[in-house]
């Protein structure tokens, strides 16, 4: 186990020991089977517990693991929640290792893609990154402030892409004198690029949910077990 991946473990125990405080605590304030449960953090460093019941109805609770009643800041967790997992919809890891294994199969193929190999090498290197944090264990937490990374490597992850998509085009106007291989490696390379997400920006997909993160923020007001004001 390397040094990193020994303190993702620590930091899932840490985080797997609070959360069995925070069951503790909705034990006592209700008596209600408890379905779901996530520490969220609208702004960095600040968090609150957001727990589901069966209904669906939703209790929230800050640090300290006192109720939380004042709604506005509710809603905010609610909401920056529901945000968080959206963009954990968009973002695909096995789609996106599945577009960086589909590289290196095209660097394998003989003879062809010359030129091409700096740029594919980095679309799958930024592709990497991407899922790597998709599948950090930190994402255990519905962090928001966190998702400006995500935009940003999205961001570098599209803009490899679209270089690799500008060195390719000779290729493409003369692709009936390339290898079969190249072809198959080629197609199936553009292929996995959109299934992984490429197309559109992370922050404009991110956007186009507020209005439902909003609506189911509301929601969640409603369904609150306990009184808010």
């Amino acid at each position: 186990m390397t040094i990193g991946e020994r303190d993702e473990t620590a930091w899932s125990e840490a985080l797997a020991a609070e959360l069995g405080q925070v069951e503790q605590a909705v034990r006592s304030l209700s008596d209600r089977s408890l379905l779901g449960l996530r520490a969220v953090e609208p702004l960095l460093g600040q968090r609150w517990y957001l727990c589901a019941f069966d209904g669906p109805s939703f209790l929230c609770l800050k640090r300290d693991l006192s109720v939380e009643k004042n709604s506005k800041q509710v809603r905010e967790v609610a909401a920056g929640s529901l945000l968080v997992e959206r963009a954990e919809a968009i973002i695909d890891a096995a789609e996106i290792k599945y577009l960086a294994s589909a590289a290196g199969r095209l660097l394998a193929a003989a003879g062809e893609p010359g030129d091409l190999e700096e740029s594919i090498e980095l679309v799958a290197h930024r592709a990497l990154q991407l899922a790597e944090w998709r599948e950090s264990a930190q994402r255990e937490v519905a962090s928001v402030a966190a998702l400006d990374t995500a935009v940003a490597l999205h961001e570098a992850f599209s803009k490899a892409y679209g270089e690799f998509v500008s060195r390719s085009q000779p290729l493409v106007e003369r692709q009936d004198e390339l290898e079969p291989e190249v072809v198959s490696g080629l197609r199936v390379f553009e292929e996995a690029a959109g299934r992984a997400g490429i197309g559109e920006p992370l922050a404009t997909r991110l956007g186009a949910t507020l209005e439902d993160c909003d609506e189911g923020a509301a929601q969640v007001l409603a369904a609150h077990v306990l009184p808010l004001t």
